[in-house]
């Protein structure tokens, strides 16, 4: 009698357990759909005619697909082109904001010098200035460089932000101090023990960061859309917004192009998901 006894709670708790995690999949499963049938509609949409896309009811896959809209694009759109920039573009500005992002974190964290804690409160204040009111000095600026429709006009002003020198900065003050001292005592420069003890204690940190900044700067479209004027330079954000006509909008043609532009996110952060989430966590505990 005793031993069944003992027996019944665990089998209703084990119920309970089950039920609960029936439950909360049931909720994921359905929050899930939630979030993913807009991609689904952008990809059906980027398929359908013109006239399908807004049919009533509503065509949800198409009966024939029109792979066309894609090569209008690439074919006489020059889409390719500008893809293109778009990748050299949010790559170059990546690797070099990393590089800054991590040398200013790094110096924020490990070196001692005059006027430090000012200079750090004036970096984290300047994320409290919007970009808007920045743009017209900046515009006039860059006219004067010749940097006006020239990639490294949307490059530069935001290479060494507030942001990326602050996340690394938390990371780099989580190293320990011995470790760096014994690297100047083996004789180790200062640059060579970044590149020796900093960068592969890092690499969680520098994934989630460059992810971060790909995927702002693959999506930037204000900055881009003042400096760059030829179509030989554009970037997918302002060519997509380049195909709107006040007369007859190629809607079709705006969803094959927006596919273009949130497809290579999608692989990106499908490959470096576990590198996005972990360097998140890890800057979270040392934050």
């Amino acid at each position: 009698m005793n031993r069944s006894a003992h027996i019944r709670p665990a089998a209703g708790l084990d119920t309970k357990n089950v039920w609960t995690t029936v439950i909360s999949f049931a909720c994921m499963a359905l929050l899930s759909v939630i979030m993913l049938f807009p991609l689904f509609w952008l990809f059906s949409s980027s398929l359908k005619d013109i006239s399908e896309i807004f049919n009533n009811p509503p065509i949800w896959v198409p009966e024939r697909l029109h792979w066309e809209n894609f090569g209008e694009l690439f074919g006489n759109r020059g889409f390719g082109r500008i893809a293109w920039n778009s990748l050299l573009l949010s790559t170059v500005f990546t690797a070099a904001a990393l590089l800054l992002c991590g040398l200013g974190g790094y110096a924020f964290a490990k070196y001692s010098f005059g006027g430090k804690k000012v200079l750090f409160i004036f970096v984290l204040a300047s994320l409290m200035i919007p970009h808007e009111a920045t743009m017209v000095p900046l515009f006039v600026i860059y006219k004067q460089l010749h940097l006006i429709d020239n990639i490294w006009g949307v490059i530069l002003p935001d290479l060494a932000n507030a942001f990326g020198i602050f996340f690394m900065r938390q990371y780099c003050m989580a190293l320990p101090d011995e470790m760096m001292e014994a690297a100047r005592i083996d004789g180790c420069t200062e640059f060579g023990l970044f590149r020796k003890i900093i960068l592969p204690n890092l690499k969680s940190a520098f994934a989630a960061l460059g992810i971060i900044l790909f995927v702002k700067q693959w999506n930037n479209f204000l900055w881009p859309v003042v400096v760059l004027r030829s179509k030989e330079n554009m970037t997918l954000a302002v060519a997509l917004k380049a195909l709107e006509d006040n007369n007859a909008t190629p809607y079709h043609l705006i969803m094959a192009g927006s596919v273009i532009s949130v497809l290579p996110l999608l692989i990106i952060v499908l490959i470096f998901q576990k590198q996005l989430i972990s360097g998140l966590v890890e800057g979270s505990v040392k934050g």
